[in-house]
């Protein structure tokens, strides 16, 4: 029997390891551990075995054992309590690449979380080189700036920081901060023709959280963290409109995207 966030060891007494094979003993025990949690076999806030449960299971070192979890941690798929355990982690949530706003929401929907998105400040600042440069504007000029918070269930899993051509899109700062809050950005530039996006220059890459990133998302100074950059562009002229830098969990987040060959 097993409470919410009790230990159940009986799932795992359902797996054998093969010391007759060169597959490394840590690596089964791994596999078998993913395995239930893919199978809801535990699920997200359940404790797993413990590392002398396991040894007792597999007949093998606790040595091993404690390889194949401590990866499983550093992957995000299981965390450590002081005292109490190891449990599950909730599951990661995809991010469908072309589509980062709606398939953000719709997969936490999947997952039966509540996204929700805080507009935190939208102003009027000077742009420096690097926004300069994706806007193909001087440095110094006006831009409209936007942060954005992310959150599901209420937890923060990262933030988004728009930077606005400017006069271009000077009627965003017109808008009604809830507009930001519950609609993507791309719809409310969508009302005017000159400011529709077209193409999207995505760049992905894995970066360590500032001090304050770590304060905000609730993990540690250094922790992975997915920086996604994006330069997006007119349909009308072709001109960058958006310069945006969206950073998310790494043990929250990961992200997809299909490719259709023809």
């Amino acid at each position: 029997i097993k409470s919410k966030r009790g230990i159940c060891s009986m799932e795992f007494q359902n797996h054998s390891i093969n010391k007759d094979i060169p597959i490394p003993l840590y690596y089964q025990v791994k596999q078998i551990i993913l395995d239930e949690i893919n199978n809801e076999g535990v699920k997200a806030g359940d404790a797993i075995p413990t590392e002398k449960t396991f040894c007792d299971i597999y007949g093998i070192s606790r040595t091993t054992i404690r390889q194949a979890i401590s990866e499983l941690v550093n992957e995000g798929y299981l965390y450590r309590v002081k005292n109490k355990g190891t449990f599950v982690s909730q599951p990661k949530v995809k991010t469908d690449l072309v589509n980062m706003y709606d398939g953000y929401n719709m997969e936490l929907f999947n997952m039966s979380m509540t996204p929700s998105t805080q507009a935190i400040e939208l102003t009027l600042v000077k742009a420096n080189s690097e926004q300069a440069r994706a806007l193909e504007i001087n440095e110094g000029d006006n831009v409209i700036y936007l942060l954005r918070h992310r959150y599901a269930d209420g937890m923060a899993m990262g933030y988004v920081e728009s930077y606005f051509r400017y006069p271009l899109c000077s009627f965003l700062l017109k808008e009604d901060e809830e507009a930001f809050n519950s609609t993507s950005v791309y719809q409310i530039l969508a009302k005017d023709k000159s400011t529709k996006i077209k193409k999207i220059l995505k760049t992905i890459e894995a970066v360590g959280a500032s001090e304050a990133e770590a304060k905000l998302l609730n993990i540690k100074k250094g922790s992975p963290v997915n920086m996604c950059t994006n330069i997006c562009y007119s349909q009308e002229s072709g001109v960058p409109v958006i310069y945006e830098l969206l950073k998310y969990r790494g043990d929250k987040n990961k992200f997809s995207i299909e490719i259709n060959i023809d």
